[in-house]
């Protein structure tokens, strides 16, 4: 997702390390058979946002498909949650910390109960409480369900019975679980010159439409089936743990992809330190997405056959830091005779931007949408001010 204009993206998938001896977060379910429910959800661009009941007492979740289940400190600490295990845990910018895994005793999601889930707890609040969430609904808890998720509805309906949903067996695809924490992996296809096949995580806890693993890129950079439009080096993604360091980074353009019967065209594409590519929430723009874990199939349902997704873009992406606004990575190799990053952005057309807090940057993400081209007034690191006009191409 593009947040605070152009910006860096929001990646919330977590991946729990693979390189401790066999422990894995898929345990504990539900008792439950034969049910179906439906959860509305609130679209904050990100991650779809719904309702639960822990102890009697309702708390806000992000479904995060990329991610294991996971909550705060502080409520983890509320319910006396008894550790577990501790663990490497990795963000979207491959960035990792030792983390706390306990046991969540009871969660109900709809009229759904599940039991004795693994659930990650994350030490920093911060992401959390600038968009008012208690933690992750991830991929472990939902491992033996189907999960449909309904853009036009906003709605989320889970259940264990196929036949309770109405999908055309035409729309299916394999569905590949990770071993450690059951992230649903599908294969796109990818048309070029030459064409190829990339295994990638269905992440409703990213918010862009598709990012590419720094890995896939190499395997496939031979193959035709990507156009480089940049490259470039500083932040322009965010984690859990922040916007990571700075790195060597790619915009693409993706000529054909597939998913299912699903046809997208010119698409951009943005690399990530990640070694996972990601198809994020954006998707749900598309058409409609269920993810049947129990029975390993994929279904999307699209609006229409062929979508055809050119975008403009400006050459500049933007990071946070201190309440203050710089420029993160620049993608155009002339005007970086002109500016460099981390300069400090002033302002954006008639937009203060000396006082942003990182939640303003996350939250209001539609202040610059429409924009085709901007005055920046920019700070540099020694003082001097400077005004430059960027367009978007």
């Amino acid at each position: 997702m593009k947040i605070f204009l152009t910006t860096i993206l929001l990646i919330l998938n977590i991946t729990i390390s693979y390189s401790q001896e066999i422990f894995t977060v898929n345990h504990g379910g539900t008792l439950q058979t034969d049910y179906y429910s439906e959860i509305e959800y609130e679209d904050v661009g990100w991650a779809p946002i719904i309702k639960v009941t822990i102890n009697s007492k309702v708390y806000r979740f992000a479904v995060d498909t990329g991610a294991p289940n996971t909550i705060t400190k502080r409520l983890s600490d509320l319910l006396n949650s008894k550790i577990i295990n501790r663990s490497p845990v990795y963000d979207g910018n491959g960035s990792v910390d030792s983390l706390d895994i306990v046991n969540l005793n009871e969660i109900k999601i709809g009229s759904v109960v599940f039991n004795d889930i693994p659930t990650v707890v994350t030490k920093d609040q911060f992401l959390f409480d600038c968009v008012g969430i208690d933690g992750f609904i991830g991929s472990n808890l939902l491992r033996n369900s189907i999960v449909q998720f309904s853009s036009k509805k906003h709605k989320i309906t889970l259940t264990d019975r196929l036949e309770k949903l109405d999908l055309d067996q035409k729309e299916a695809s394999n569905l590949f679980l990770s071993p450690v924490q059951s992230g649903p992996f599908i294969t796109v296809l990818f048309v070029g010159k030459n064409s190829g096949t990339i295994s990638t995580l269905f992440d409703t806890g990213s918010a862009d439409f598709f990012t590419l693993a720094l890995p896939h890129f190499a395997a496939a950079e031979g193959a035709g089936v990507f156009d480089v439009l940049a490259k470039s080096r500083g932040k322009n993604h965010m984690g859990i743990y922040g916007t990571g360091t700075d790195t060597i980074q790619y915009r693409l353009k993706a000529l054909e992809f597939r998913i299912s019967n699903a046809v997208f065209k010119n698409a951009n594409v943005l690399t990530t330190p990640s070694d996972e590519s990601t198809i994020g929430i954006q998707l749900l723009n598309y058409g409609t997405a269920t993810v049947d874990y129990k029975n390993r199939k994929f279904y999307f349902e699209p609006f229409q056959i062929s979508s055809d997704l050119t975008e403009g873009l400006l050459p500049v992406t933007f990071f946070p830091q201190d309440n203050k606004m710089f420029i993160g990575m620049i993608w155009q190799e002339q005007l970086k005779k002109e500016i460099s990053v981390n300069d400090q952005v002033l302002s954006f057309n008639d937009i203060d931007c000396t006082d942003v807090s990182m939640c303003d940057f996350l939250l209001k993400k539609h202040l610059f949408k429409g924009v085709g081209s901007a005055m920046l007034t920019l700070k540099t690191p020694e003082g001097a001010i400077k005004k430059i006009t960027i367009t978007k191409k």
